[in-house]
């Protein structure tokens, strides 16, 4: 017994998480933890870190927007791409 997933309730929860990954990483911009998180992963790969993280309000909306619709995208795949193997899988 298989149910098919809705494509646009995928896009929406895949968005909404992109999103919120997103806007957590701005919220460590804001804060200033990114430049010790980008610098510590900088040292770990043998590179040495010299520049600093600004913060842009437009830049940061406009990441919110391609994040969300990149992950309503992704998530609207998934589905249609879970409801098509799950038809082929039944029959």
């Amino acid at each position: 017994m298989s149910e098919e997933i809705s494509a646009n309730r995928a896009g929406l929860i895949f968005g909404a998480i992109f999103a919120a990954s997103h806007a957590a990483w701005i919220g460590f911009v804001v804060s200033g933890f990114s430049e010790t998180a980008v610098a510590t992963v900088a040292r770990t790969n043998f590179v040495e870190y010299e520049d600093t993280v600004d913060f842009d309000l437009s830049l940061a909306g406009a990441g919110l927007m391609i994040a969300l619709v990149a992950g309503y995208l992704m998530g609207g795949l998934f589905a249609l791409l879970w409801n098509r193997h799950e038809i082929h899988d039944d029959g």
